[in-house]
């Protein structure tokens, strides 16, 4: 895959040619400006200079020559900075799509050893900064070059003068502005990469700040805020003091280029110098040659600072998942399939950082049964259901729902099969309405199915604190509901969605007894009683209403059957048993006191 770099420069390459032409053109018109002044002024002083090309019997001619020349400079100035942005919106709408479809597309376990600040700087900050080769560099590339190489040849055509003075100062102010440029361009490396970090942990910060009180946790977490913007702000001293020495150089340029024009005209020039040559001179190094010098540090900033923005998003999108050879792995042997499983899975194994997660999983799994799944904490039972979504790097020796080839199908037809309801559930900032439907600004005329949706998850619009009922704004993440709460409305939501296997982890968690039983008569037994369902669970009272439980140990199901079948004959399913009903008595104790 050709570097962002190049996509950068050859995107739309007539663009960019665009882009030079208009800004060549304002650099010549910008010196013919000069050209007809020195004509106008040597006409009415009835000088003859050394360059004559022109000859006009109205001096105002010259005067008008003058200033359209100058106004068709600063129009096509315009235009190249006009294209530039134009080009660099377009650019930031590409890296803007690549970046989220990778980011959809990297799996959990990938992207857990990524800070959500950094995923969030790339977007607000690193997309924009990719572009400025096109809004700042190119243009002010583009305004700086031509003018710095037109100059010093129409200095020595008009003045009949030496060009390497004016060169040789040039590339001297070149080297300078360049080293300035490159210091300048590591702190706002820094900038960036500090930014993301104190963005990463005030997004902590944000997300947990109950938890972080309620452990009194607040003084110690906001010391590593403040100390990073310490560090952030010291950064950015040396980084505006650098700039303001660049600014003080760039404009005391001028004055040493003056310097050394009139010098090579005193040392070099063959003729008598008229007074329009004496002002055409001045105008070109002391206007003209302004802004290019202006512009050049700057240039070489914006350059090193895009430069590094294009890194960062680069190394983010070779971000790879995990390597999985399930996939090629197909045999010409499989098993056959009957048409009553709903899933099927064969040696499904999963590795993250070397560490062996999954170990060998085998699944059959009939249309309408009702499993449980259970373990003691790490035995992998979530890590199992996110596996099946293929949201881990996984690998399957085979993977079917039904007839279908779950390894031939896209992503989204895999995760199409599938309804999930993670253990802390998802909330969005939006109304109740909108969170059931999962849909912004959904109808009300689907407010009945919403309605049977939450009452079937226990969800009492009567009885909750939920007073405008739908229209209720939940908060962001929820903030507004309690646990229980939370995962009733992903319980709602799921039956709102239809799909045929439901994966549900530990989504019981944070309900009281009744409303569990209530939960499992009315919907994990009643509505969806014909569909798949596997239930990760803690709860012991679930385990004797499900069809079958795979029991698990270390990534691994050592063992399957009934509630009955596996105490009667797994010694460890019975002290699992044991250990969860005692952890159970100790927090309703607890929660008694």
């Amino acid at each position: 895959m050709k570097s962002l770099f190049y996509q950068v420069v050859f995107t739309r390459f007539y663009a960019r040619v665009l882009i030079l032409i208009t800004s060549l053109f304002g650099a010549v018109f910008g010196l013919l400006g000069p050209f007809f002044q020195k004509e106008f002024i040597d006409q009415l002083t009835g000088q003859q200079g050394h360059l004559h090309l022109v000859d006009f019997s109205n001096p105002l001619t010259y005067v008008l020559g003058a200033f359209f020349c100058v106004l068709i400079a600063q129009a096509f100035s315009q235009l190249t900075n006009y294209l530039s942005i134009r080009e660099s919106l377009y650019m930031q709408k590409v890296f803007a799509q690549r970046l989220y479809e990778k980011t959809l597309h990297l799996r959990v376990d990938t992207m857990s050893g990524k800070p959500v600040g950094e995923i969030v700087s790339l977007y607000a900050t690193d997309v924009q900064g990719a572009t400025v080769f096109l809004d700042q560099t190119l243009p002010a590339g583009a305004s700086t070059l031509f003018p710095l190489i037109l100059a010093p040849f129409a200095i020595s055509i008009l003045f009949d003068v030496p060009i390497w003075p004016t060169v040789l100062l040039m590339f001297a102010i070149a080297t300078l502005n360049t080293f300035m440029a490159f210091r300048q361009s590591k702190f706002f490396f820094n900038f960036k990469q500090l930014a993301a970090e104190r963005i990463g942990l005030v997004n902590e910060w944000i997300q947990n700040i109950r938890t972080i009180r309620i452990l009194g946790w607040i003084r110690h977490f906001e010391a590593n805020i403040f100390v990073k913007r310490e560090v952030e702000t010291r950064n950015r001293v040396l980084m505006v003091t650098n700039g303001q020495i660049m600014n003080s150089i760039s404009s005391s340029i001028t004055f040493f280029l003056n310097v050394v024009a009139l010098g090579s005209l005193v040392l070099y020039t063959k003729h008598q110098m008229t007074s329009g040559e004496l002002l055409a001179l001045l105008w070109i190094v002391g206007v003209f040659l302004t802004r290019p010098f202006r512009q050049m540090p700057w240039f070489f900033t914006f350059a090193f600072d895009s430069w590094t923005s294009l890194k960062r998003l680069e190394d983010f999108l070779s971000t790879k998942n995990n390597e999985t050879n399930g996939e090629k792995e197909l045999s010409n042997q499989e098993r056959k399939r009957e048409e009553k499983f709903a899933l099927q899975v064969r040696n499904l194994n999963l590795s993250i950082s070397g560490k062996r997660i999954l170990k060998n999983i085998n699944l059959d799994v009939k249309h309408g049964e009702f499993v449980a799944v259970v373990g003691e904490v790490g035995a992998g039972k979530s890590m199992l259901l996110l596996s099946l979504l293929r949201e881990t790097g996984a690998s399957f020796e085979s993977y079917h729902f039904g007839e279908k080839n779950a390894l031939d199908m896209t992503l989204d037809e895999v995760r199409a099969q599938y309804a999930y309801v993670p253990q802390e559930g998802f909330i969005m900032n939006a109304t109740l309405r909108e969170n059931v439907a999962f849909i912004y600004d959904i109808e009300p005329e689907r407010d009945p199915m919403i309605e049977e949706s939450l009452k079937l998850a226990q969800f009492d619009l009567n009885t909750e604190r939920v007073e405008k009922g739908l229209a209720t704004e939940i908060g962001e993440r929820g903030v507004n509901l309690s646990g229980g709460q939370r995962q009733r409305v992903g319980l709602a939501r799921v039956h709102f969605h239809k799909a045929p296997v439901l994966l549900l982890d530990d989504c019981l968690s944070a309900v009281d007894v009744d409303t569990e039983q209530k939960l499992f008569e009315q919907l994990l037994l009643g509505a969806w009683g014909e569909r798949t369902r596997l239930l990760v669970t803690h709860r012991l009272s679930a385990l004797h209403q499900v069809d079958r439980i795979l029991f698990m140990e270390e990534g691994q199901i050592v063992d399957s059957g009934t509630f009955e079948e596996l105490l009667g004959r797994n010694q460890k399913f019975r002290e699992y048993t044991t250990t969860v009903a005692k952890e159970a008595t100790q927090k309703t104790e607890v929660s008694h006191v």
